[in-house]
């Protein structure tokens, strides 16, 4: 009988008494994510995935006060439509507290953000916080979105949702 390298069990293995011990001391011996990239706040060595330490990385930067203009900079290295899909991203930590149920029929399955007033018609100097606010925003399922952006779906005012 032989000792597993892992947690010192008797094993009839060589090596190891499970799948998951070989697993687990091959991963600690050699990772496959190394650490080698420095936290942007301080020297803590982090995988080359992540931008900040887990102390640093807790943080919440403040989207909503940044304006379409220097969100279109920010990233001005890639290809120019790329701030929509950063502003779609946005807009779903903006609107993280909200339900995820469809404000027109009630589906939960699978919701969207849709743009009131379409980003297009903002400035470059409007605030993120303006163009994808709740203010702005409407949760819709896929068809009531659909039904909305061609003018099917409409707006009721008075009640303050759909009709």
């Amino acid at each position: 009988m032989n000792n597993c390298l892992h947690c010192g069990a008797t094993t009839a293995n060589p090596k190891y008494c499970s799948r998951s011990h070989a697993a687990i001391h091959t991963n600690q011996q050699a990772p496959k994510r190394l650490l080698t990239r420095k936290c942007a706040d301080c020297d803590v060595l982090i995988p080359a995935s992540r931008q900040f330490c887990a102390v640093h990385g807790k943080r919440k930067a403040d989207y909503s006060q940044l304006t379409v203009a220097q969100l279109k900079a920010k990233d001005a290295i890639k290809h120019p439509s790329y701030y929509r899909g950063y502003l779609n991203s946005i807009t779903r930590l903006l609107n993280a507290h909200r339900p995820r149920v469809c404000q027109s029929c009630g589906y939960d399955k699978h919701v969207e953000y849709c743009h009131k007033l379409p980003i297009k018609s903002f400035p470059d100097s409007a605030t993120v916080e303006k163009v994808s606010g709740a203010e702005n925003i409407l949760v819709l399922c896929p068809n009531c979105h659909w039904e909305y952006d061609h003018g099917l779906l409409s707006i009721n005012p008075t009640r303050g949702g759909l009709s």
